[in-house]
C-alpha cells in the first residue's frame, strides 16, 4: 500500500504500532506457554528439574524469540523512516547519528519493559493457579482483586519519599529527540538532552528479581501438580 499510494507514512505508522506492541511480546509468550503447561503440571513431578531452571527457561526461550521479532519490526520501521525522511525532512534539518541513538534508547527501554510485564504476568498466573486450587469458581475474580489490590498499593508507595530515594539517583544525560514543524522548512528534529535516573533501571530490577523468586518459590509450595 506504501507503494501504490507512493506514501511513506502508509508502511511506518504501522511498523512503528508494530514495534511498541512488543512490550507485551514476553507477556503473551509466556501466557500462551504457561498455560500449555498447565494441562500437564503433574509431568513437572517427574523432572529432576526445579522450578526455577524450568520457568527460567522458558523466560530465556521468551526472551530470545521477542530479540528476533523485535529486531525484523524496528527494521522495517527504520526503512520506512528513512522514506519519511526522505520525503518531509530536509537533509540539514536532520539528524542521522541522533535518531539512532534515539531509536536504540527505545529499543532497550521496549525489552526492558517487555521482561518487567512477563514476570508480573507470572505472579499472577502463580496466583491464580494457587486460588483455582483454594476457590475454584472464583479464582478470576481474586486474582482480578489482587490485581487491583497490589496495583493500589503500589501507586500509594510510588507517592512516598522512600520511592524517590530509591529511584531518583545516578542521573545521566541520554541523547533525546524533538519533532516540529516549521511552516518555512517543514519538519525539523531537534535534539534535546533528556535525564535519566539509574536508580530506577536498579530498582525495578531487582523488583523483578525478587517477583520472580517468589513466584517460583509459591510453584515449588503451594502450586499442585
Amino acid at each position: 500500500m506504501s507503494l501504490k499510494y507512493d506514501e511513506p507514512l502508509v508502511m511506518f505508522v504501522p511498523s512503528l504500532i508494530v514495534t511498541c506492541l512488543h512490550d507485551f511480546y514476553m507477556l503473551m509468550f509466556m501466557a500462551l506457554s504457561l498455560q500449555t503447561e498447565a494441562k500437564r503440571l503433574h509431568l513437572w513431578l517427574h523432572t529432576p528439574q526445579p522450578a526455577f531452571r524450568l520457568v527460567g527457561a522458558k523466560l530465556v526461550i521468551a526472551f530470545g524469540s521477542m530479540l528476533i521479532s523485535l529486531f525484523v519490526s524496528a527494521l522495517f520501521t527504520y526503512i520506512a523512516l528513512l522514506a519519511v525522511k526522505e520525503r518531509y525532512f530536509h537533509a540539514k534539518m536532520w539528524n542521522h547519528a541522533l535518531f539512532i541513538e534515539k531509536g536504540a534508547l527505545v529499543v532497550l527501554s521496549i525489552m526492558l519493559l517487555s521482561i518487567h510485564i512477563a514476570i508480573l504476568g507470572l505472579l499472577y498466573w502463580v496466583i491464580y493457579r494457587i486460588c483455582k486450587q483454594m476457590i475454584p469458581k472464583m479464582a478470576w475474580l481474586a486474582v482480578t482483586l489482587a490485581y487491583f489490590l497490589i496495583g493500589w498499593l503500589f501507586l500509594s508507595f510510588m507517592q512516598t519519599d522512600v520511592y524517590e530515594w530509591l529511584t531518583e539517583w545516578g542521573k545521566i544525560a541520554v541523547p533525546g529527540a524533538v519533532f516540529k514543524y516549521d511552516a518555512a522548512e517543514g519538519w525539523i528534529m531537534i535534539e534535546k538532552m533528556e535525564m535519566m535516573p539509574i536508580g530506577v533501571i536498579v530498582f525495578y530490577g531487582m523488583m523483578d528479581v525478587l517477583i520472580f523468586c517468589a513466584s517460583v518459590w509459591l510453584i515449588d509450595r503451594k502450586v499442585e501438580v
